[in-house]
């Protein structure tokens, strides 16, 4: 199972691709992708380890993407 959060802010290029980068290197991150241009992100891991990833991802995101925010929009269900 994978959720959908929303970013507070648009990012660049450059940032979403090194979000992206620095996410998929999390060894609990089982897939991490941007949808609807950048606006939201996908991020698939064990639901077990969701609170630790996603620590983990929305610092990335406050880091990188100068204080970018993320909430929470919706599961997705991957076959």
């Amino acid at each position: 199972m994978g959720r959908y959060y929303r970013l507070s802010k648009k990012i660049t290029d450059d940032m979403a691709e090194e979000i992206l980068k620095e996410i998929q290197e999390l060894q609990d991150v089982e897939k991490a992708e941007f949808v609807e241009e950048k606006t939201k992100i996908m991020v698939l891991a064990g639901e077990d380890k969701y609170p630790e990833v996603m620590t983990k991802v929305v610092n990335i995101f406050s880091r990188i993407g100068n204080d970018c925010a993320l909430f929470f929009t919706g599961f997705v269900h991957e076959a």
